[in-house]
């Protein structure tokens, strides 16, 4: 039983979020391999902005890559330090605005954009291209608002206040400055609860009730300012 609203967090990314082992599956999967060839490339550590359980840290971890993850619940940040990861607890922006230029070679935040406001996302989004080296790559994953069934998700965290559909995010990534950035979608509703393909436009109508649930955005800072 949840005790205080930290407690409460906890447990709501334990109900809803899915267990951490098939989250660091996933994760590991998706994007392990590219953050392995930028990190070979550029050596300087990989920061997870906002990492709750630590599956992305574990998979870096494993990897021997060398990574700090920033995390404001104290309960999940000292669960994570007995683990023998590098967590600082501390808010993101505020550890942003610390940071030197060029410090990062990859800057990740999985399911951590809807909890800001769009002022706050655009600052980190700035803050992080600052922050990574030339080279570097971003990872921005979040819920696919464009789909009806992921808005369900959606609601599901009291904390959550930004819908960010995936144009918008990666509009607002080459805004702050990022190349190359691409929209990679996940997590597909599985296909016996879509609409049958034998009812006129369910491609479409699929899009749009049952989409994907997470996308993310990819994406290279290729030059400076």
């Amino acid at each position: 039983m949840a005790k205080s609203w930290d407690e409460l967090m906890n447990r709501l990314a334990d109900q809803f979020r899915g267990p951490v082992e098939r989250i660091r599956q996933d994760q590991e999967s998706r994007y392990l391999t590219r953050v392995q060839e930028v990190y070979n490339v550029l050596q300087k550590p990989v920061m997870d902005i906002g990492s709750g359980r630590g599956e992305w840290l574990t998979v870096l971890n494993a990897a021997k890559i060398s990574s700090i993850g920033i995390e404001l619940n104290p309960l999940l940040a000292e669960n994570l330090k007995n683990q023998g990861l590098h967590v600082v607890c501390r808010d993101a922006l505020e550890f942003l605005r610390s940071q030197s230029a060029h410090s990062f070679s990859v800057i990740t935040a999985f399911q951590v954009l809807e909890h800001w406001t769009a002022p706050m996302v655009w600052e980190v989004l700035n803050l992080a291209f600052d922050a990574l080296d030339v080279g570097g790559m971003v990872i921005f994953e979040t819920v696919n608002v464009s789909s009806l069934w992921a808005w369900n998700h959606f609601a599901y965290d009291p904390t959550h206040v930004l819908p960010l559909p995936p144009e918008l995010l990666q509009f607002m990534v080459s805004e702050a400055g990022f190349s190359s950035s691409t929209i990679e979608y996940f997590s597909p509703v599985p296909q016996h609860m879509q609409v049958p393909l034998s009812v006129p436009n369910a491609h479409v109508l699929n899009q749009w009730l049952y989409g994907p649930q997470d996308y993310a955005v990819i994406a290279y800072k290729e030059t400076l300012r």
